[in-house]
């Protein structure tokens, strides 16, 4: 994921020093695929929430379990992008 994170974080936020987290909501299939994902909170920068839903399209997961049951879950998640 940090390589996803230095891809798309916009390099015009990034130049300035500007970061922030974004919460990305995801919908979490019993095989662990992401079935839908849409930003929960913003960081308040429309570029740098954009660049999370980006994030989020490469995101992989384990299956949740219940009582060692796959399930279905939604789970959210912070995807922050800081200036190194």
């Amino acid at each position: 994921m940090e390589q996803a994170l230095k891809r798309y974080y916009p390099p015009l936020l990034r130049d300035a020093g500007i970061g922030g987290t974004v919460m990305v909501l995801f919908w979490i299939d019993e095989n662990g695929r992401v079935v839908k994902h849409q930003v929960g909170k913003s960081s308040g920068y429309p570029n740098l929430d954009e660049a999370a839903t980006k994030v989020a399209d490469i995101m992989r997961f384990n299956p949740a379990r219940n009582r060692d049951q796959p399930v279905r879950v939604v789970v959210q998640i912070p995807i922050t992008f800081r200036v190194q």
